[in-house]
């Protein structure tokens, strides 16, 4: 049964049992100009046979269509396979209207009042035929449509896995450097700084098949993430972040934040004379990331990775651009806030 229901593209099992007997009841209606109120008039006898030659016809064509589905299951065979599914059915019903035993063949010299068994079982083979193929047709189509958008979703999620991989390797590298500056000069501040990279590590692995995240989860993320810089900077790194908590539930790119916040690190000057100023606030439902220009003299080797890495993985899900403005003194990048699941 679960194959048939695969080559016909639905289970049937409710259209045999109240079509058949529909079907039955109205061939001798339409065909056969029978009534209830006048002659020729309907009896179950008529029912009876006209139920019996339905079923007949239906599972005898249904069986060909199963059949001729599993032969030509692809949809560039569809032409071969009805035009082959048609001859059959025509076989079949000429074969059962001219020798049922019941009614005389199309040879026959008898004159009927009524149409032809063959133009009657022809008729209804078209009907049956065709609302089996519209079914299938509409289930493929479904099925095509479900596939393609498996396929976009993990195309989606291997594209994103793939930009994640992009974040800055130097960063461990630095911090590492960091950390062996201070495990000696403080053993305290040492083992916190410990704390936090493994919170930002770990929190990287758990989120790394993950779309999108909380807003509330970017934060905490960017907060391990600021407490590394400030252990190397200091002072000289000023990180304020204004974002009410009406927006912790709405969700963003996992690691946008820090990648916007690196790549003001790598481009600007950090200094106790120029001291570094990010500004992580919400406008106009998107978080709005300002730092204070300040180049570096000399230009830092970048692959432009960084921003076209959020860019990349927005226009996945989204079909828009990262906005990024650039003033006289401040560069400022606007990250879409997605709306909370």
């Amino acid at each position: 049964m679960r194959n048939n229901e695969t080559a016909l593209g639905f289970n049937d099992k409710w259209f045999l049992l109240l079509g058949i007997p529909l079907l039955g009841f109205l061939t001798p209606i339409m065909y056969f100009g029978v009534r209830f109120h006048r002659e020729p008039r309907y009896n179950w006898l008529a029912f009876a046979f006209s139920v019996a030659i339905t079923a007949v016809f239906w599972f005898g064509n249904r069986w060909i269509i199963i059949k001729m589905r599993r032969k030509f299951p692809q949809l560039s065979q569809a032409p071969k396979r009805i035009a082959i599914t048609a001859l059959l059915m025509f076989a079949f019903v000429f074969a059962i209207s001219n020798f049922n035993g019941f009614t005389p063949p199309l040879w026959s010299d008898i004159q009927l009042p009524y149409p032809d068994l063959n133009v009657v079982g022809m008729v209804n083979t078209l009907i049956i035929a065709g609302i089996y193929e519209v079914i299938w047709y509409q289930a493929q189509l479904r099925l095509s449509i479900q596939g393609q958008e498996d396929l976009r979703n993990e195309s989606l999620h291997a594209q994103i896995r793939a930009l994640k991989t992009q974040v800055d390797p130097h960063f461990l590298f630095n911090n590492l450097n960091t950390l062996s500056s201070v495990v000696h000069s403080d053993p305290d501040k040492a083992e916190h700084f410990i704390q936090q990279l493994s919170k930002l590590y770990r929190h990287m692995l758990e989120v790394q098949d993950t779309t999108l995240v909380t807003v509330k989860e970017e934060l905490g993320l960017l907060d391990a993430y600021v407490y590394l810089l400030k252990t190397r900077f200091g002072d000289n790194l000023r990180v304020s972040i204004d974002v009410p908590e009406a927006y912790h539930d709405r969700r963003i790119i996992p690691f946008a934040l820090q990648i916007v916040v690196e790549n003001a690190m790598k481009h600007n000057v950090v200094s106790a004379a120029r001291p570094l100023n990010v500004k992580i606030e919400v406008m106009q439902d998107k978080i709005v990331v300002t730092n204070n220009l300040q180049r570096k003299m000399h230009a830092v080797p970048s692959t432009g990775k960084g921003l076209e890495n959020i860019n990349s993985r927005v226009r996945l899900l989204r079909e828009q651009e990262v906005e990024s403005v650039v003033t006289a003194d401040h560069y400022i990048v606007l990250l879409p806030i997605f709306p909370a699941t």
